[in-house]
């Protein structure tokens, strides 16, 4: 945990490896293919309110909300290791996170996220972005790699790996460069008001 924290400190971002256990993975991929199967995903889109819009040429990611009470024990597993997390961040840098929000999401073959960060411009509630990878047997050629950007216009680049889990500043640039297969995963954000 201390390599996280200093790590964390220093560069705004962290990547744990085998975050779960493959067997919690296997589980949650289960869940989003019983979602995917009643056609419970949604396109995702950008901007939030009056401002939200679907931008193919932006992303091309779908997504289906979770809801904690109704999510599959797997996902369970994930958000109460989560919630550990949120407790170190706050009990290390007063974060002030409140609660945290996430969804399922699938980038279909050809798809990506072009670069942005995760804070609204109007509102900035989200405080550290994470992703969980959910992709078994993952190779460089199939892209789908989650590139950070810090301030110097360096990068640090995320395999979408079964387990991993990659945590940043939400305030920091980031993409999705495009995938030549199926790329499944957790997207969330930690927050500084309580999620509805």
């Amino acid at each position: 945990m201390q390599d996280f924290l200093t790590h964390f400190e220093a560069k705004g971002f962290y990547v744990f490896p085998s975050y779960i256990e493959n067997e919690t993975a296997e589980g949650i991929r289960a869940e989003i293919e019983r979602l995917r199967e009643q056609e419970l995903f949604k396109k995702a889109g950008i901007g939030r309110e009056s401002n939200f819009q679907i931008d193919q040429a932006q992303r091309g990611d779908f997504i289906h909300w979770i809801e904690p009470l109704t999510a599959s024990a797997d996902t369970n597993v994930f958000l109460g290791k989560l919630q550990e997390l949120v407790t170190e961040l706050n009990r290390n840098f007063y974060l002030g996170i409140r609660g945290f929000e996430c969804h399922y999401t699938q980038y279909p073959e050809g798809t990506f996220y072009k670069r942005h960060t995760d804070r609204h411009k109007n509102v900035s509630h989200r405080i550290v972005s994470f992703v969980l990878y959910l992709n078994e047997n993952w190779r460089l050629e199939e892209g789908g790699i989650l590139r950070i950007y810090h301030e110097d216009e360096s990068h640090d680049d995320v395999w979408p790996q079964n387990g991993t889990l990659a945590i940043f500043l939400s305030e920091k640039e980031h993409e999705v460069l495009p995938t030549s297969r199926t790329r499944q995963s957790i997207t969330g954000w930690m927050r500084n008001n309580e999620v509805i």
